[in-house]
């Protein structure tokens, strides 16, 4: 477990690792090639306690290079990490970020999630929407991340507790326009919704005013 960059946590935790999404913007499958190392799905048994060695409660972003409730990665491998989150003598905030929200509940349960434990799904383009909806099911903390932003946008965001917006990084093949943070941005505003804008931002829009907010429960 490593400290992160990434500026709305504080840990990257990766007891898996490898995803099969194929997303052409991947930092992590770019990140692994570059030290040549296989993406394919991989559970490490060893780093599943790893968030037991912090005893100060911190935020922790769970599989950023993988995905926990893809169809691909193993149901017992998904049970193992939730269990080891489960029972870890800290309460951390455990962040899970998904592009399969729908494979969050395990069958046709609907189970309450512990209340630091948050759920959040990638939305890009207007075609990801589905998965806003697909997130609502979750009984729990829900966020949504529109990063990056690929296009424009018109969500309905009302159950949701938290949004990060942030562009494109690495690549100049999609241009960021004002027009689609300002259709997610009057959402936000309409349904008075934590919002946390990425420092990214500032490389289209220079003079822009970042908005970095956390719930409240995610700052305790």
């Amino acid at each position: 477990m490593n400290r992160t960059k990434i500026e709305w946590t504080n840990y990257s935790w990766n007891p898996i690792t490898g995803c099969l999404h194929g997303c052409w913007y991947c930092y992590g499958r770019k990140m692994f090639e570059r030290f040549h190392k296989s993406y394919e799905p991989t559970l490490y048994p060893s780093r599943l306690k790893e968030p037991y060695k912090l005893t100060k409660p911190s935020k922790i972003f769970v599989c950023s290079v993988a995905d926990l409730f893809a169809s691909w990665t193993p149901r017992e491998w998904t049970a193992k990490v939730l269990d080891s989150m489960l029972w870890c003598p800290t309460k951390h905030i455990f962040q899970m970020l998904t592009k399969n929200p729908e494979r969050i509940n395990l069958g046709d349960m609907r189970p309450v999630y512990p209340r630091n434990w948050w759920f959040g799904t990638t939305v890009t383009t207007q075609d990801d929407c589905w998965r806003i909806d697909a997130l609502r099911q979750v009984d729990g903390n829900r966020f949504v991340s529109f990063e990056p932003l690929l296009g424009e946008i018109d969500p309905d965001l009302h159950n949701i507790d938290w949004v990060i917006v942030g562009k494109l990084t690495g690549s100049n093949k999609v241009k960021l326009k004002s027009s689609w943070l300002a259709s997610i941005l009057d959402e936000i505003t309409d349904q008075q919704i934590p919002l946390f804008m990425k420092n990214n931002l500032l490389q289209a829009f220079p003079k822009m005013r970042l908005t970095q907010q956390f719930p409240k429960e995610m700052e305790a």
